[in-house]
């Protein structure tokens, strides 16, 4: 059987069992009464199911579990840091479920998220044929930068930590966090199924793209007029899974930072911004980008094709552009155009302190 015909599986069982699952899962939710309910801090004007993101993690186990059913070879190593991946995420979606039910503190959460970081990264202190960590990178106009084991556990703490959140606050409006998901599994897919310098990574394609898969069957029920919402259960899962995959097979840093180069540096403008004003980084307001184009008069599904169009083309140059200097003045250039943004915004619409409702 060849590559091509596993990945056409391994991508069409999973769409189908996530649109399976999103729609028995809807009605369950609803019955439960974990609903989001309208008002002054929500986008939405009707109650809708929230922590569907669980429906995605279920289908991205089937998916995983699908490559175990076909003719994949594995080395033992990729399967122990597969079932550390599954394991982590279970912790943050059974974790984030109970927030999306009674809204946990952001102490909590963190030191959840921590947790499911550890698993995954801990067991490098047995050996390096364990555990997933950022032993390296790549530093443009310099040599490959290799760390101590004590701050490599440190780095991919912070990367898992910062991955999980920077998605959060992607989930502000509905569809965004899953089509930017949907956009980075998409690059991820591409680079490691054709692979960089003609070497393929074929097992480590089959994550991204189940992970695409599970969220493409999830996007239609969350794009505007939003059915569904997946909750902080879903946005933290997705930026887990996409934090590991990226290290997982050869750090796709760079390329993950390209793709949410966007999101990544509001969610740092925004933060500053909280500091610099006398507030806490964790009090939630309006201030993101996404919230403030859509005050400038833009729709939902425009804003949407808009950073998800942003996320795509620079995630084109990730694949095209030969060398890491050049990605990295290209995440120069997403900032650049991240600054003129908000403050054409700014300008426009002044500044913004409502509440914010990540997740609706």
């Amino acid at each position: 059987m060849s590559n091509g015909l596993i990945a056409a599986i391994v991508f069409l069982a999973t769409t189908a069992t996530s649109v399976a699952f999103v729609s028995k899962t809807t009605d369950l939710f609803g019955r439960l009464g974990l609903v989001d309910q309208p008002g002054p801090r929500r986008v939405h004007k009707k109650p809708v199911p929230r922590g569907l993101g669980v429906a995605i993690f279920l289908a991205f186990l089937v998916g995983i579990a699908a490559t175990y059913f076909l003719p994949v070879a594995r080395q033992p190593a990729e399967t122990e840091r597969i079932l550390l991946l599954v394991i982590g995420a279970a912790i943050i979606v059974g974790v984030m479920l109970v927030d999306d039910a009674i809204s946990l503190g952001p102490g909590i959460k963190l030191v959840w998220q921590l947790v499911a970081a550890a698993v995954v990264v801990l067991p490098r202190l047995r050996s390096e044929d364990h555990g997933i960590v950022i032993g390296q990178i790549n530093v443009p106009f310099l040599d490959t930068l290799t760390f101590p084991l004590v701050i490599a556990i440190g780095i991919t703490f912070l990367w898992l930590v910062g991955m999980m959140n920077i998605m959060n606050w992607v989930d502000g409006l509905d569809g965004l966090a899953g089509s930017v998901t949907l956009v980075a599994c998409t690059v991820l897919f591409i680079h490691t199924f054709w692979g960089p310098d003609d070497v393929p990574q074929f097992t480590i394609s089959l994550l991204p793209l189940a992970l695409g898969a599970a969220v493409l069957g999830f996007l239609p029920f969350n794009w505007h007029p939003a059915r569904v919402i997946m909750g902080d259960a879903g946005a933290m899962f997705l930026g887990f899974v996409l934090g590991v995959i990226s290290i997982i097979g050869g750090a796709k840093i760079a390329t993950a930072l390209l793709v949410l180069g966007l999101p990544l540096l509001d969610g740092i403008w925004v933060t500053v911004y909280r500091m610099l004003h006398g507030r806490s980084p964790a009090q939630a307001d309006m201030g993101h980008l996404h919230h403030r184009l859509l005050k400038a008069g833009l729709s939902q599904p425009q804003v949407v094709v808009l950073v998800s169009g942003v996320s795509a083309s620079f995630g084109a140059l990730a694949l095209l552009l030969p060398s890491r200097e050049l990605k990295l003045v290209s995440l120069v250039l997403i900032g650049v155009v991240l600054l003129v943004m908000l403050v054409v915004l700014a300008r426009r619409s002044g500044t913004v302190t409502d509440s914010e409702t990540p997740g609706s």
